[in-house]
Formats: C-alpha cells, sequence, structure tokens
C-alpha cells in the first residue's frame, strides 16, 4: 500500500472557553458605569438652583415649622405675581376673592443668585390698586428677589427670580 502522508487519528476541534468574552463584558459593564455617571452629572447640574445653604442640617430639622408657615399661607389664598416693567421690578397682589390687595407693607430685597455678592433692598410704591412698583430699576441679569408681604393680618413670603435682559 501506498500512503501519502502520515494517517493521525481525527482530533475533535478544540472546545473555546467561555472567557474569551471576559473583555467585552469589561468594557459592557465600563459603558455602564460611564453612562450612569454622565446621566446622574447632567440631572444635577441641570436641577442645582445655584443656592448653597449653611448649617442645612440644623436648619432642616425645624422643617415642620417651615411646613407650617406654607400651609398659613397657602391658607390666606393670596395671589402674588413678580414681573418686570422695563427693568423695574412690579408686583400684583390679589386677595383670595382675586380684589386687588391694597394697603400692604412690602419688604423687598434683591440679590446675585450666583457670582459676586451683590444685594439691595427695594423700595416699593403703590401705583394702582394692587400694583406695587420698585423706585429704581435692576441692572441686567438674573436676580431673586425675597419678598415679605404683611397686610389684613396675615403675612406672605417669597423669594423669586427675576430675570432682567
Amino acid at each position: 500500500m501506498n500512503f501519502i502522508g502520515s494517517i493521525e487519528p481525527m482530533r475533535q476541534p478544540a472546545r473555546r472557553s467561555a472567557w474569551r468574552f471576559f473583555p467585552w463584558f469589561v468594557v459592557a459593564a465600563f459603558g455602564v458605569v460611564t453612562a450612569v455617571n454622565g446621566t446622574m452629572t447632567y440631572l444635577a447640574v441641570q436641577s442645582f438652583p445655584g443656592l448653597a445653604v449653611t448649617h442645612a442640617f440644623s436648619r432642616s430639622n425645624g422643617y415642620d415649622r417651615v411646613i407650617a408657615a406654607a400651609e398659613r399661607q397657602a391658607a390666606l389664598g393670596w395671589n402674588v405675581e413678580t414681573g418686570l416693567d422695563g427693568a423695574r421690578p412690579v408686583l400684583t397682589l390679589a386677595g383670595p376673592d382675586g380684589a386687588p390687595l391694597q394697603g400692604a407693607q412690602i419688604t423687598a430685597v434683591v440679590q446675585r443668585p450666583v457670582g459676586p455678592p451683590e444685594r439691595a433692598e427695594l423700595s416699593l410704591r403703590a401705583t394702582a390698586p394692587g400694583r406695587y412698583e420698585a423706585a429704581a430699576p435692576l441692572a441686567f441679569g438674573k436676580w431673586d428677589i425675597d419678598l415679605v408681604i404683611s397686610a389684613e393680618g396675615g403675612q406672605f413670603h417669597s423669594i423669586r427670580r427675576l430675570v432682567v435682559k
């Protein structure tokens, strides 16, 4: 007999290890972690109001008083709208029946929400029933106006954002 080449028993193909996918699992895990961290960072930056409070823990201990004050304020039923007439802050106040709220004592302080501290007290005067206008205009940019309004035996406190363009 004449043979060409050697005759060897047929070998079974080598089983491929499941570990060959391990590098891809590592890459996928890092991809998931990166996507979650990116999403959380985006949400944190978009929702940050720009206000950092000192002594947050001690302030949070009295939060039940904050809730009670908010309930008393809501029970007043007042409608307080803030706006701008040019660069001049304007408040429109209405009682629970929708009638203009007259004779209100208003304390208003404006300050920049971020950046270098800039703060000023506003003097508001009644220009029409339920309409109160600041005597001086605000400079260009974002402002937070801290309002304390007293009228008809009730008190209303609010912080609103104004943007002077």
